[in-house]
């Protein structure tokens, strides 16, 4: 399996390229960087940041499901940002699964391993499923001051 890890987090890049040797992983330490790859070499996968110089990961997953080459390749969001809103504008622009840092190795394995394994359409769904998930818990946030 081939995945894209994009972070401009060095210690990140390597823990995950340690993470999953069995793969043929591909670094992009951007989103301007990430789209030049995806343009050039098809993936089964990638990891994205958001928090990243030049484009943030949002943008990117944006642009990937936009029309970008990989438009249909699974998208697991890794990132600092714990927030309900950010999981909701992760699921509502096309991410498949949503994992915080610092996340453990297994949880990724594990979600990378799961949203591979889903068709397209159980992707789709998937991912509606998430929002709706998400956005409930974005009003109790908003409404509860959780």
């Amino acid at each position: 399996m081939r995945v894209l890890v994009v972070d401009d987090d060095v210690d990140i890049q390597t823990m995950v390229r340690m993470a999953l040797e069995d793969c043929d992983v591909l670094v992009a330490a951007d989103g301007l960087a990430a789209l030049a790859v995806l343009r050039q070499t098809p993936v089964d996968a990638v990891l994205l940041d958001v928090m990243m110089p030049a484009m943030d990961g949002f943008a990117v997953l944006r642009r990937i499901r936009g029309g970008e080459n990989g438009a249909d390749v699974p998208v697991v969001m890794l990132t600092a940002k714990a927030g309900e809103r950010d999981h909701v504008t992760a699921y509502r622009d096309g991410a498949d699964a949503y994992l915080t840092k610092p996340f453990g190795l297994d949880e990724l394995e594990a979600a990378l391993a799961e949203v591979t394994s889903r068709s397209r359409r159980d992707r789709t769904a998937a991912r509606a499923e998430e929002l709706e998930r998400a956005e409930l818990l974005a009003r109790i946030e908003h409404t509860f001051g959780v």
